[in-house]
């Protein structure tokens, strides 16, 4: 497992302006994206050519300097860029952390870890790889909770080639998106956990039951089902968790011991900046990153006004 807990706090690093700035990560991000492009191109073109010319060595220069090009030039890129950032704009990033959720208990009390993680089952698949960024512990009006950008994926072999008579190892994600623990929010009675089924998510309106049980399944903590534990409340939550944004979907929610876990697959980055954001723009990086922690503000506010948390069905 990676795990990082971001290091603001940059001693004796060289302050550069925002035009030096915005080049330099320009070129990182630019430099990352040619690597990744040329490498993606090169793997499938020798994917392609296995099944067409079945030329081994062909195969092997192919697919090797794709994974190259992406190990030498891409990779090298992306450290070099998130060290830059976190150098120059870790300071602020702190200060409107602070400032948003108030200072960070040390050591954590509320961790999302691979330990955690796998303890709360909040895939039903289970994960051989785990990726948490940007953690970070706070309070929102009263409430303390924690969260992170979390990836879980895990390793596949199935069988490859024109005969299938090969046998290829890949890496499948299974979640992408935060994970959120909040503590003392929910009724202590309340003993329930939703898991997604993984069918296909169209535009089904999950506060139906019928529907919901199609995509969801709800257990305890000793694995016995929990259908008659779905109240209306708890549905409508869902609900308006997944049409919090366009992205999101309910991977796991587990209400249990006066705690909130949820997993949420979406591109919302907390506490960070998505890749896709153009980082010549520094005022564009500050104000994304301050966005993203209104947004999770907004997220707490939605959950704590929900009378599912209540156990009752009023």
């Amino acid at each position: 497992m990676r795990k990082k807990r971001n290091d603001f706090d940059a001693v004796g690093a060289e302050r550069m302006t925002d035009t030096e700035l915005s080049k330099k990560l320009g070129s990182y991000q630019r430099m990352e994206s040619i690597g990744i492009l040329l490498g993606v191109i090169l793997v499938i073109t020798g994917c392609i050519m296995m099944f067409v010319y079945r030329n081994i060595i062909v195969i092997c220069i192919l697919v090797f300097s794709g994974v190259a090009l992406f190990l030498l030039v891409a990779h090298p890129a992306q450290k070099k860029k998130k060290a830059l950032m976190q150098q120059q704009l870790g300071g602020f990033f702190r200060t409107e952390l602070t400032k948003a959720f108030g200072p960070e208990p040390e050591p954590a009390t509320l961790p999302i870890d691979w330990a955690y993680l796998k303890a709360a089952k909040l895939s039903t698949v289970s994960f051989t790889e785990c990726t948490v960024t940007d953690f970070h512990e706070g309070e929102h009006k009263g409430l303390r909770f924690s969260a992170a950008n979390v990836e879980l994926r895990r390793t596949v072999e199935e069988k490859s080639g024109p005969d299938n008579d090969n046998w290829m190892t890949r890496t499948e994600t299974l979640f992408r998106g935060i994970v959120v623990r909040c503590k003392d929010i929910c009724d202590p009675t309340l003993d329930i956990a939703l898991n997604d089924t993984f069918q296909e998510r169209k535009k089904d309106d999950i506060t139906d039951p019928a529907a919901f049980r199609k995509h969801f399944a709800a257990h305890t903590a000793d694995g016995r089902e929990a259908d008659d534990q779905v109240t209306p409340q708890l549905r409508d939550l869902v609900q308006k968790l997944e049409t919090s944004s366009n992205s999101a979907k309910l991977c796991g929610l587990v209400l249990r011991d006066s705690e909130l876990t949820l997993a949420l697959n979406t591109r919302y980055v907390f506490a960070g900046v998505p890749e896709e954001l153009d980082l010549r723009d520094i005022d564009g990086i500050r104000k994304w990153f301050i966005a993203s922690l209104a947004g999770m503000g907004n997220l707490l506010d939605m959950i704590t006004e929900s009378p599912a948390l209540t156990g009752t069905t009023e």
